[in-house]
């Protein structure tokens, strides 16, 4: 897809992506940050796992386009990250490339542990000529694009600094911390972004920091899917029923951590095993006392080496675990 056509297409989901990272209030509502020892996420990402068809193909695009370190490979799987953890492993099982609507992925996040790493992250999209599109979402700078198989990903910035409140009257709008409104999927500014960039290298290796930083799903049910992450731990940020979707945070000052919605209809199909898109991912527990708590709502897990396995209502595979 060319660039301009995603752009586009993008632009033209823009009151959906906008709602990304924010909470949706009345005109006079603010968004209090709080910041202290307690607001930390409880639950974090392990790697994301995903069915992708070519190997190489992935390879060139998680190392060259991306930047991630080739970590470990198989003739069948890879897996990619920085130098101190993995982030994504790529699985050569797909048949054909993701396909529109089923229940499943709609995309998850690379999250930039700063600006300067996030201008890193767009120069070397910039340099390969690659395709993206660039949102500004207030609670955070979004950069969306679609890998080979045309699975969308994000790359992003958390802002809620910035964030004080929503206006959804006659329309959906965000106002800055310094009184700025503006559209809740507004342009991002990238010629603004790159001004951090120390020079144009892009042959430098991923931060240690970064890390997968949220997931947005398709659900079959919403109120279903909602209840159970909830169940896990998960704290309900927005329920907007009107907009057939919900998310919900980890107690971090960045509340947007696993979103879903149904806009592809309620009870809709997962996605054929044969089709690119996600195998499975992980959670990672801040204690033992909140994983406990977790399995003890769940009505079934198996548990192995690496943890405990569930599936939830809209057939998305996870693992819990302690690391």
């Amino acid at each position: 897809m060319k660039r301009k056509q995603f752009i586009k297409k993008i632009v033209a989901m823009a009151t959906f992506i906008g709602l990304d990272g924010i909470p949706i209030k009345t005109s006079s509502g603010d968004f209090n940050m709080n910041i202290g020892e307690k607001n930390v996420d409880q639950i974090t990402f392990g790697a994301i796992h995903l069915n992708n068809t070519n190997l190489r193909v992935a390879t060139e695009f998680w190392t060259k386009i991306v930047g991630m370190k080739l970590r470990n490979s198989t003739d069948e799987i890879a897996e990619f990250g920085s130098e101190s953890q993995t982030l994504v492993v790529v699985h050569q099982t797909a048949k054909s490339a993701f396909k529109e609507g089923y229940t499943g992925l709609y995309h998850y996040a690379i999250h930039a542990p700063n600006k300067v790493e996030f201008a890193k992250m767009i120069q070397r999209l910039i340099y390969n000529n690659y395709s993206f599109a660039s949102i500004d979402h207030t609670m955070s700078k979004s950069i969306y694009l679609r890998d080979p198989d045309g699975i969308l990903l994000e790359f992003t910035l958390e802002t809620p600094e910035r964030f004080k409140r929503v206006i959804s009257e006659n329309g959906l709008f965000m106002e800055d911390t310094d009184g700025t409104i503006r559209g809740a999927s507004d342009a991002l500014n990238v010629k603004e972004q790159l001004k951090a960039l120390p020079d144009k290298n892009v042959d430098v290796p991923l931060h240690t920091d970064t890390k997968i930083g949220h997931i947005h799903f398709y659900v079959s049910n919403l109120d279903e899917t909602n209840e159970f992450y909830k169940s896990l731990g998960f704290v309900q940020f927005n329920y907007l029923l009107q907009y057939k979707y919900a998310d919900v945070g980890a107690g971090g000052v960045y509340k947007h951590r696993i979103a879903m919605n149904s806009w592809h209809g309620v009870n809709q199909p997962t996605a054929p095993k044969e089709y690119a898109g996600l195998r499975h991912y992980k959670l990672i527990f801040k204690s033992n006392a909140k994983l406990n708590d977790a399995l003890s709502k769940i009505t079934y897990y198996e548990k192995k080496d690496d943890g405990y396995w569930l599936t939830d209502p809209s057939g998305n595979r996870l693992c819990l675990s302690l690391k």
